[in-house]
């Protein structure tokens, strides 16, 4: 995940006995969120869905991470998601290993955006894409160090309308839902201090995995952040198939907190539309 009130570095999945992108005095600053370890997540689940439902998750999960990215290419027989008018190939990719995940999706959504605009023009709230093989745009991420990352808070950032791009890959909703005194309006006041960045004519780009905040995934869905379009795609693992779905349909959608993994994803986005 990106740049947040939180640890920046964990975007990934994680299992006990798979090694975790956990943060380091390399990768994150003093102070940073880090995320409960294996052992209290497999007893956290274990209480809440059972031992035997937590084996049989953490179990199918090791085999498709085995098995490796050819699995999820065998299964999938099209190389291609559909996501509105447009197609994009998955990324499966072993850093953090995307075809197990929702990254498989909004890795491609995001790098399709970048590629759209100037690099001087864009800036990337949360440094995700870098991990991704996309530099050369701003990124700016509170906790996570790095040679093209600015360690700025996403409050911290001018509201000056100057970026055609303005990007968050599950980001938003790690605001203020991931600090000690939990605070769930703060990710509709970040998505909304977000717009003030995009230039007349420019795009804001959000992706958030559904089930993880669910007052921000409520604020979406109903309107309340006013975004020009929300869509959503859909995996029914183990399948490892994404397809585009109704955003009103996906708010069953689970959040695999015990390996970091979402049932759904909201893309969203907004143009500002004023002259200037």
């Amino acid at each position: 995940m990106g740049q947040r009130h939180r640890c920046a570095v964990i975007d990934g999945v994680m299992l006990a006995a798979v090694p975790a992108d956990l943060p380091t005095s390399s990768t994150a600053a003093a102070g940073a969120y880090v995320p409960p370890g294996p052992r209290e997540r497999l007893i956290r689940s274990a209480r809440e869905r059972g031992a035997l439902q937590t084996a049989r998750s953490a179990l199918a999960w090791a085999s498709r991470f085995a098995a490796g990215p050819q699995v999820a290419r065998r299964i999938r027989r099209e190389p291609i998601f559909t996501l509105g008018d447009a197609q994009f190939a998955y990324r499966d990719s072993w850093h953090n290993w995307t075809w197990l995940n929702e990254r498989a999706v909004e890795i491609p959504i995001a790098a399709a955006a970048l590629a759209g605009v100037s690099k001087s023009r864009a800036v990337e709230v949360g440094a995700v894409m870098t991990h991704y093989g996309a530099h050369g745009h701003r990124v700016v991420d509170k906790y996570e160090n790095g040679v093209e990352i600015e360690q700025i808070d996403i409050f911290d950032l001018p509201p000056e309308p100057i970026y055609d791009l303005v990007l968050s890959v599950s980001t938003l909703e790690h605001v203020g839902w991931d600090e000690p005194n939990r605070d769930a309006e703060l990710a509709l006041s970040a998505a909304e201090h977000l717009k003030l960045l995009v230039a007349p004519g420019g795009e804001l780009l959000v992706t958030v995995p559904v089930g993880y905040h669910p007052r921000l995934d409520a604020a979406i869905r109903s309107g309340e952040l006013e975004f020009d379009e929300v869509l959503a795609l859909r995996c029914h693992y183990p399948s490892m198939i994404w397809r585009e779905v109704e955003p009103s349909t996906v708010d069953d959608a689970e959040y695999d907190s015990l390996i970091y993994r979402a049932e759904a994803v909201l893309i969203c986005r907004w143009t500002n539309q004023s002259d200037g």
